[in-house]
């Protein structure tokens, strides 16, 4: 509300500071947020338009833009998990993460997961890691976030993996 930002603005910004590389799109987030990438398009206009946000053409794929967040908008993303308290309420996650898959599942929605519980990441050294999807290089940092390329470790597909 300080930024008069919409409560959709502040999910982007949010999504967008825990997302990996493979998932900083316009067609990622609307995937992640389950709405039109249309409706995507015009909050990150008003994001980037602000400062919170800036676009950036992919080296390889022309058509592709991935988004990053700017200083303004990881202040915002900082502020909100500063506000945010949750003391004592560890022996709620078990029952929130099965409710969460069960929305998850009954509306038939992808989950993102972090990429170390993936079964594409592979780790041919300590603190090296590669997806195996990609056959690309990932960082300590980047294997801590979420992607949409997200495959559990162990069956079923549909469970939600934070």
């Amino acid at each position: 509300t300080e930024e008069g930002l919409q409560l959709v603005h502040v999910e982007i910004l949010q999504y967008l500071s825990v997302c990996n590389r493979y998932s900083d799109t316009t067609q990622s987030i609307s995937d992640y947020l389950g709405q039109t990438k249309g409706s995507i398009s015009q909050s990150l206009g008003l994001l980037e338009e602000a400062g919170f946000i800036k676009r950036t053409q992919d080296k390889f794929d022309k058509r592709v833009f991935h988004l990053s967040l700017l200083t303004k908008g990881l202040l915002v993303t900082n502020r909100m998990l500063e506000s945010i308290h949750l003391d004592g309420a560890d022996h709620l996650a078990p029952q929130l993460k099965s409710l969460l898959a069960s929305i998850q599942k009954k509306n038939g929605l992808k989950g993102f997961g972090i990429c170390l519980s993936c079964k594409f990441n592979q780790s041919p050294s300590k603190n090296n890691f590669v997806c195996g999807l990609t056959k690309e290089t990932l960082t300590a940092v980047e294997v801590k976030k979420i992607c949409k390329e997200h495959e559990p470790l162990s069956s079923p597909n549909w469970r939600m993996q934070f």
